[in-house]
């Protein structure tokens, strides 16, 4: 088998055979202390299989420190196995093959390649089977506690739209703006800047009192505007320089603003038109909303069920 195709089938193990580390005590390999770190009911978990956890999630090395949160999972994995069991969950040989022939033709592998790949991570064919048998009663024991119970109705979607429309917003608000511009010389004496604030000052005062914009654009306004009839342009919040943009989103359609000061000099505003955000419509985003309900809802379901599990079973945990 090429090396690529082990890596790919690397990738399928790390699924499957991280939950037969946490389910199936294996002979550990190495100098293993063998010492158990909890106890579920009447099953243990011991230093070796926890390190053998590490081993197959690709964790470096082998260390004597044990993570609580890699335990609390592989406690948490040997809880919801005994409740499936507990429960009568089956699952027949024919869907342990249907499973392991399905991740052999997904990642073409040959038997004998298989069973390279389950040596080189240090477990068994049988253990294997073992493994997916577990991993489908999980699964089946989840979709029956779990996921059956979660429904998401066309009500809840509707009120989650409402509730949340901006969340949906398919083009943004948008201004169009004008401007007469009063460049400031680089390097300008105190004279020429108070000279400049004076002049921005009447302008604005001429509009405020009726005078046509146009007029006095080409009166008054410098280049680059001027040729450009005074268009600015049109805008999306948050694009023009703060302090230019904190003005142009506070104007009514045809109101001009006071002098404006940036670094190149002073802007005087006028809004030419200011176009609503818009959204997208309750069925074009409705399964999306679906999707997040459905994630919300189950998610809340699963804890609380999980909750539930540990609260009814034997669990201790040793000091590590």
């Amino acid at each position: 088998m090429t090396s690529a195709g082990r890596i790919n089938c690397r990738c399928v193990f790390l699924l499957l055979l991280l939950t037969a580390s946490l389910l199936v005590p294996e002979r550990s390999y190495g100098r293993i202390v063998d010492r158990v770190l909890a106890t579920v009911g009447d099953e243990a978990i011991t230093l070796a299989d926890y390190q053998k956890s590490v081993r197959t999630a690709g964790e470096a090395g082998i260390s004597e420190t044990v993570e609580h949160d890699i335990l609390k999972k592989m406690i948490e994995e040997k809880i919801i196995l005994q409740e499936a069991k507990r429960k009568g969950v089956e699952v027949s040989d024919a869907e342990v093959d249907r499973t392991i022939a399905e991740v052999k033709q997904q990642y073409s592998l040959s038997p004998d390649d298989l069973e390279k790949v389950l040596k080189e991570e240090g477990t068994t064919l049988a253990a294997y089977r073992r493994t997916t048998r577990e991993s489908i009663m999980i699964s089946r024991l989840i979709d029956g506690d779990v996921d059956a119970k979660v429904f998401i109705g066309d009500q809840e979607i509707d009120e989650y739209y409402r509730a949340n429309q901006k969340e949906f917003v398919s083009s943004p608000e948008t201004v169009e703006v004008n401007a007469i511009f009063l460049r400031l010389r680089e390097g300008a004496s105190v004279t020429e800047l108070t000279d400049l604030k004076l002049k921005s000052l009447r302008v604005a005062s001429l509009l405020q009192e009726g005078q046509n914009f146009n007029g006095l654009l080409y009166e008054y306004s410098d280049e680059p505007l001027k040729s450009n009839e005074g268009m600015l342009g049109q805008f999306t919040k948050g694009s023009l320089v703060p302090p230019l943009d904190s003005v142009a989103f506070t104007l009514r359609e045809g109101e001009t603003s006071s002098p404006v000061w940036a670094s190149e000099g002073a802007y005087i505003l006028q809004l030419v038109r200011r176009n609503s955000e818009q959204f997208k419509t309750l069925p074009e985003v409705k399964e999306e909303i679906r999707h997040r309900l459905h994630t919300q809802k189950r998610e809340k379901i699963f804890n609380e069920w999980r909750k539930t599990l540990w609260e009814k079973s034997f669990v201790t945990i040793n000091q590590p």
